[in-house]
């Protein structure tokens, strides 16, 4: 008997690896399933649909930052400012691990009406964490903004301003950071 969760993981990890190579568009579920070792009806029991899929994708990606933030703010939980602190960090990770999957789902993101919502939800919810976090709450959202831009640059590939570790460390700053701080 499978263990229900380590088959979704299956399927999740089949389908990221599958839009990597191929898109969105041309994702099959007879091909995720095939990847994942499980029957289609199998992956059906899992996700209904194709945008079902999508969106537990998108699940997992939003749980998946969520534990990497709670894990820098571990790391420096001084008041204030350590959620953005963290927010900061975790999506500077993002930057240098941005993937074929993460471009795919960004263009893709109008045709799946269900993935957006989550992401909208979901920043949403970063945004008032950062607004709430001690610091003033215009310098919290130009520090998410600015990293957000970065990460919107290393999806679709463009090259880093050469000046690009002296804007990490001026965001640091701004998050609170003292000036030696290391992203």
């Amino acid at each position: 008997m499978r263990d229900p969760e380590r088959t979704k993981e299956s399927v999740l990890e089949a389908a990221e690896r599958l839009i990597a190579e191929k898109g969105i568009q041309a994702l099959t579920l007879e091909e995720v399933a095939a990847g994942a070792g499980v029957s289609k009806g199998g992956l059906l029991h899992h996700y209904a649909s194709k945008s079902a899929l999508v969106s537990g994708l998108a699940q997992r990606m939003i749980v998946l930052h969520e534990q990497e933030i709670e894990e820098y703010r571990k790391k420096d939980p001084a008041s204030p400012g350590s959620y953005t602190r963290a927010y900061l960090r975790a999506n500077l990770n993002c930057v240098d691990e941005c993937t074929q999957v993460c471009a795919a789902m960004t263009a893709e993101s109008r045709n799946f009406p269900a993935m957006r919502e989550l992401f909208k939800r979901y920043t949403l919810v970063c945004q008032e964490r950062l607004e709430n976090d001690g610091l003033d709450p215009v310098t919290a959202s130009i520090v998410r903004y600015a990293v957000e831009g970065l990460m919107s640059s290393a999806i679709w590939d463009m090259p880093r301003p050469s000046n690009y570790s002296e804007i990490v460390q001026h965001l640091m700053r701004l998050a609170g950071a003292p000036a030696s701080t290391k992203a």
